[in-house]
């Protein structure tokens, strides 16, 4: 059973520590040689080991066979005594298929952290909602290298912190007023869209949502806003914040069809998080405490 919103049910996996080893996990598409080595002299600049398989720079067939091995793959790093975090390698395509063949009660044997964004945003919700942990939407290794230094300097508290850093997001832009608090949850408006139906479908009432996507059509993003709140996914949230939509849209625009998909939420609507495929892509815990306040203009983590 999912832990109710607000309870302080959430479980915060141990940090990482200098000197530890990190997992590097392939639940979706393959990595090119040239983004994994950059990213990963970052974490060794960090002094941290990295442990991975050569699944992730190989093509993986479509038959539920392969899925199956990606999941096992995934597994078996995750239960690895050595391995302190798992880090997704990079976005793409995959990790729905993937859902499927996990075997939770063996996942909740070793509670981590989990790192991803874009299409790893099924199994951070995943592994939120079912082992009541802490996941985080941030970076994947493929990523690393594009980061602003303050969105790398952000990735490492994260992945080190014992608990909630006291954290402010100011400066955001105002579609609907009001204030709300709540658990934070979100992640890839595409792909939490097509979990919709599914049985890993988000619950996100009680919720703060943020939402972001990349290279989508306006049109596009117009729907999926107006197919989250009709299919109920969006009902009892708290509030609404939106990350980047890059390759999307002009902003003017896409804040005007945001707003207006919104609105019947009644409940504050905010733009301007720094998070999405950009390099202010900051790392957002999925489950810590979260106020959004259009007064202030702020998503704000209390300490």
């Amino acid at each position: 059973m999912a832990p109710k919103p607000g309870n302080n049910a959430f479980l915060w996996p141990p940090p990482v520590k200098p000197g530890e080893t990190v997992g590097v996990a392939r639940p979706a598409s393959a990595v090119s040689r040239a983004d994994w080595e950059a990213g990963v002299s970052v974490l060794q600049e960090w002094g941290l080991k990295v442990r991975f398989g050569p699944e992730l720079f190989q093509a993986r067939a479509w038959d539920g066979a392969a899925d199956a091995a990606a999941a096992r793959r995934f597994e078996d790093l995750w239960l690895d005594p050595e391995v302190k975090a798992v880090l997704g390698v990079r976005g793409g395509y995959g990790c729905l298929k993937v859902l499927p063949h996990l075997d939770l009660a063996v996942l909740a044997r070793a509670p981590k952290r989990l790192v991803g964004f874009s299409d790893l945003t099924n199994l951070l919700w995943l592994l939120h909602r079912d082992l009541r942990l802490i996941t985080f939407h941030g970076p994947t290794v493929a990523h690393l290298a594009q980061l602003s230094p303050g969105a790398r300097d952000n990735f490492y508290r994260w992945l080190t912190a014992p608990g909630p850093l006291p954290l402010t997001y100011g400066d955001l832009t105002v579609l609907h007023s009001g204030a709300g608090e709540g658990p934070l949850a979100g992640g890839n408006l595409t792909t939490l869209c097509h979990l919709a139906g599914t049985p890993y479908a988000p619950r996100l009432e009680g919720y703060l949502v943020f939402l972001e996507d990349h290279n989508e059509a306006l049109y596009r993003v117009d729907r999926m806003l107006h197919h989250l709140r009709l299919a109920g996914l969006l009902e009892g949230v708290k509030g609404v914040v939106l990350g980047a939509f890059t390759h999307c849209a002009k902003g003017e625009h896409l804040l005007e069809v945001a707003a207006a998909a919104l609105a019947p939420l009644a409940v504050p609507v905010l733009a301007g998080l720094p998070v999405g495929h950009q390099p202010e892509n900051h790392t957002l815990p999925l489950g810590i405490r979260a106020r959004l306040d259009a007064g202030t203009r702020s998503l704000s983590f209390p300490p």
